[in-house]
């Protein structure tokens, strides 16, 4: 099945690559930067389906294998993983106030929050990613995704789901993932949590933050983060975000200096100053 998805606006290729290609498994996914493509093996209706997508300005070109029945959950999949429906405008009118973001306002006019396709892969990413560097993470998480992700006919792995991480002790989770146990333990916890409780909250969005938070080893970067690029809260911003925080002191604003990010544009302020620094580096 080929079909193609309208984008609200502009969507930054470049950009959108960019931040795919810092998340990005080898064993997961094939993004190819010069066919501005990426292909993936995605869940839908509790199967798998091989998904490659074109990224264009104006539009994503889909090949998949998912049949015609499944095709409008795939679609809110991948609008909500890239964003396609999000009108950035008013956000960029409200940013284009506060004197400290217009450099990055002037210089990305059309970024977008990139998320993921799954919840339960956003939880498990952010989890595994805490406290430690990019590069690192995507270490452990591409251990994880090997060991416990199903591995379809194309090659690629699928992220695990819930319950096959949750059956495996603490313990086990370590050896596969080689990192310290406290980190073991807090994964093993958080899938047990997702099966039993976590899943059914999702609709209601602060109630499944709040118990999620309350979970021994979830803090508030970890909370925050999952609003941000799990539940797309426009409202978030990650101030506590270390590259935030470097962005931040680039363009001149003191940890202590107060921040009125306006209503409902602090994802899109995140966003913009998560790019400003990777252009710098």
């Amino acid at each position: 099945m080929n079909f193609t998805l309208p984008v609200s606006g502009v969507l930054d290729v470049a950009q959108t690559l960019s931040v795919l290609k810092v998340h990005s498994l080898a064993n997961q996914e094939i993004l190819d930067l010069h066919a501005a493509s990426i292909k993936r093996v995605l869940r839908l209706g509790g199967e798998y389906y091989a998904t490659k997508l074109w990224l264009s300005p104006t539009e994503v070109t889909v090949e998949t294998q998912t049949p015609q029945r499944l095709q409008s959950e795939l679609v809110d999949i991948i609008n909500s993983w890239l964003g396609l429906p999000q009108d950035q405008l008013q956000g960029y009118a409200k940013l284009e106030t506060l004197d400290m973001l217009k450099p990055a306002v002037k210089r990305f006019p059309n970024l977008r929050l990139i998320g993921y396709p799954d919840l339960f892969e956003a939880l498990m990413t952010t989890i595994l990613g805490q406290q430690i560097s990019t590069s690192a993470a995507r270490t452990l998480a591409t251990r994880y995704v090997q060991e416990l992700g199903e591995r379809h006919e194309c090659g690629l792995h699928v992220f695990p789901d819930a319950l096959s991480t949750s059956q495996n002790t603490a313990e086990e989770l370590q050896q596969i993932i080689r990192c310290p146990l406290s980190r073991a333990q807090t994964v093993q916890r958080v899938a047990h949590w997702y099966v039993h409780t976590g899943q059914y909250l999702a609709e209601s969005q602060e109630d499944f933050l709040d118990s999620l938070q309350a979970l021994k080893g979830v803090g508030p970067w970890t909370r925050d983060y999952v609003a941000l690029r799990g539940l797309r809260q426009q409202s978030i911003f990650l101030r506590t975000d270390l590259v935030v925080k470097r962005a931040l002191a680039t363009l001149g604003v003191k940890q202590t200096d107060p921040l009125e990010i306006p209503d409902g544009a602090g994802s899109l302020a995140t966003v913009l100053l998560w790019a400003l620094d990777t252009k710098k580096n």
